[in-house]
């Protein structure tokens, strides 16, 4: 499985408006929606990212070799943005400023890819392709991953919170599941 939010050669959050627990509030939402997936993951992780724009936080999830359709792939992909923007809203943090500290082309332009490689094709632009089991709208895959964020948002909130109180900023796939089974 490609390795969808590891964003330390670009990192999202570098120069964002949001302090640093905001930030890493956020980071729990692609390793949940892979688990609601069944694709469960072995490791989630915050690192602080330094490039010459400035310094940022970022996250990364280590996934299993567990198979996953390219459609789920995008799902998980599209999970981040919507993550973000959820809790930047339930925060009261939704201003112009953290909706576009919270876009994330990158996860868009990573499942694009991905996809494309497993023979499914999803547009960004312009209609779904014509067989539905052959590709998508990302309009399509992002209005999915709104929904699966909000119904397991109290799991992500949980594994957030676990995230920021762990040793290193990092939690085992195990602590991951267990969070996610106690707060479905």
């Amino acid at each position: 499985m490609p390795n969808l939010d590891d964003h330390r050669t670009d990192p999202a959050a570098v120069d964002s408006p949001l302090r640093l627990e905001q930030i890493q509030a956020g980071l729990a939402h692609h390793a949940v929606v892979a688990a609601v997936l069944d694709v469960p993951c072995t490791r989630v992780r915050v690192m602080r990212v330094v490039r010459a724009a400035g310094a940022g936080w970022t996250g990364a999830t280590s996934y299993e070799n567990a198979p996953v359709s390219a459609y789920g792939l995008a799902l998980i992909a599209a999970a981040g943005e919507h993550g973000e923007l959820h809790h930047l809203q339930a925060a009261g943090l939704l201003t112009e400023a953290t909706v576009r500290a919270a876009c994330a082309a990158h996860d868009r332009d990573t499942a694009i890819s991905a996809a494309a490689a497993l023979g499914f094709t999803i547009t960004v632009d312009g209609p779904a392709p014509a067989d539905p089991d052959r590709g998508v709208t990302w309009s399509e895959v992002s209005k999915e991953a709104r929904v699966l964020v909000g119904e397991h948002w109290p799991a992500i909130r949980a594994v957030a919170a676990a995230l920021l109180a762990a040793p290193n900023l990092t939690l085992t796939g195990d602590q991951v599941a267990a969070l996610i089974t106690a707060n479905r």
